[in-house]
């Protein structure tokens, strides 16, 4: 029988801020050009393995369906985040899962370059699954990191050891000590099992929340490859992790050291350690200038001029640069602060992606904002009015086929349209190549929250 992975790609990763946001969060970061959500999903394809499921909430549907458009997956989409206990349980109360089918749970922030170690370890770790067990992947520590759970087991065969404990992420003092012993490992977040297990572990262990996941499955909206739980039954259940809710309390979890490389994405210094560098061992990304520059990660979207620097951190998003040394940034410590003062610029970037394509905040001043519209070919947005602001859309790049009320209008390059405050309208690409609008909002309200959707091919309305 086939192995059935899910995915979660849920989590925010705030310290790989600003590259990070909440609505940009880093399972849609690239690592050596591709997202980390794409490598997940590479990781568990082929010929042993079903069609993936993703487990994720509303906010980042959109950016989940561009990166699998050519993928044949399922999509969970909780309505409000629940952490990662209620997310599995919705997944695996799928119907299309064979109740004995072997399911691999995986997290969308890890990189592991040696797949073909890591898919034969699975494969053939299924063969000792039953009704009961759920083992999970512990990595051995080379250093004492602070950053990450650990799991103390002891061996009862060849082939895998029991799981006695888990320590929550402990400070360096404690970590040293951890690493000394061979018999504790860093839990890696990665789970095998199969339905009936873990079905069995949830009703016992977490019935409850067991009955509200299922109530909220069994209500859910399913429109194609989405499956959208029920908010009603949803809001309800506690916030709490899988660890939290089934392993520290289960009597069956079992643990196997991973064969395969393994690093959680949590850092600037681990995203710097996977990318590829240069002679001088730096990363470098956009139109910089280096002199005597060593050791270093620098990314930005402007010319940058570097010189006798190393262990340097420069992440430059057009919005905010964010300076430090490399090795030590303490972002853990400053984000809640940065949060706190500049709300803004942890939320989202300067840049947002949208089902058509994506918008970009030239500049915001008193009452009116300069946007830059870029749909994709073929692509077309919703017919919306505005309650609170006007338009004025200049293309720069294209050709525009605009509905404005009942009229329908074609826009060349140079050409420009007024929309009025309440005017119902829309913008469709329908070249072979991008359009690229200036829009200017005027009024006195300019969230993005202020649009009125009479229809959508997305399904937003």
């Amino acid at each position: 029988m086939k192995i059935k992975p899910i995915i979660l790609c849920g989590g925010e990763g705030t310290r790989l801020w600003p590259e990070s946001r909440k609505k940009h969060p880093k399972q849609f970061i690239k690592i050596n050009g591709k997202s980390l959500l794409k490598h997940a999903i590479d990781r568990v394809s082929g010929i042993n393995f079903d069609p993936i499921s993703i487990c994720s909430n509303s906010n980042f549907l959109d950016q989940i369906k561009e990166e699998t458009k050519n993928i044949n997956c399922k999509i969970f989409v909780e309505p409000d985040k629940k952490n990662t206990a209620a997310a599995i349980l919705a997944a695996i109360n799928d119907d299309d899962l064979a109740f004995y089918q072997p399911i691999l749970i995986i997290s969308s922030d890890h990189i592991i370059q040696k797949k073909i170690v890591f898919q034969r370890q699975i494969k053939k770790l299924s063969l000792h699954l039953d009704m009961y067990k759920i083992f999970i992947f512990g990595v051995k520590p080379d250093y004492p990191e602070t950053g990450y759970g650990y799991l103390y087991s002891k061996k009862i065969n060849k082939n895998f050891n029991k799981v006695i404990k888990f320590i929550e992420k402990p400070n360096l003092s404690r970590a040293k000590k951890l690493i000394k012993n061979n018999n504790y490992l860093w839990n890696s977040g990665m789970f095998l099992s199969n339905k009936s297990a873990l079905l069995n572990e949830f009703s016992v262990l977490q019935t409850k929340l067991a009955l509200q996941v299922c109530d909220s499955y069994i209500n859910a909206k399913f429109t194609k490859n989405i499956v959208e739980l029920q908010n009603k039954y949803y809001s309800k259940i506690k916030s709490i992790s899988f660890d939290h809710a089934i392993l520290e309390k289960s009597n069956n979890v079992f643990s196997t050291k991973l064969l395969s490389d393994w690093k959680d994405v949590g850092s600037w210094i681990q995203k710097w350690e996977i990318e590829k560098k240069d002679k001088d061992n730096n990363y470098i990304k956009g139109n910089i200038f280096k002199n005597k520059v060593k050791n270093s990660y620098i990314s930005s979207s402007r010319t940058i001029v570097a010189s006798n620097l190393k262990n340097i951190l420069a992440v430059d998003n057009n919005d905010v640069l964010f300076l430090s040394d490399l090795k030590n940034n303490d972002l853990k410590n400053i984000y809640p602060i940065i949060h706190k003062k500049f709300p803004k610029l942890t939320d989202q970037h300067t840049t947002t992606q949208r089902p058509w394509g994506q918008f970009t905040n030239i500049f915001v001043g008193k009452n009116f904002q300069v946007k830059e519209l870029v749909v994709k070919p073929g692509a077309i947005l919703s017919l919306q009015k505005h309650k609170y602001r006007s338009e004025n859309w200049v293309v720069v790049e294209g050709k525009a086929n605009v509905t404005l009320n009942k009229k329908k209008i074609i826009l060349h390059k140079s050409d420009s349209i007024f929309i009025p405050q309440g005017a119902i309208h829309r913008i469709e690409n329908r070249q072979k190549s991008i359009l690229k609008i200036i829009e200017v909002q005027t009024g006195t309200y300019l969230g993005e929250d202020d649009i009125i959707r009479i229809k959508d091919v997305y399904g937003r309305v």
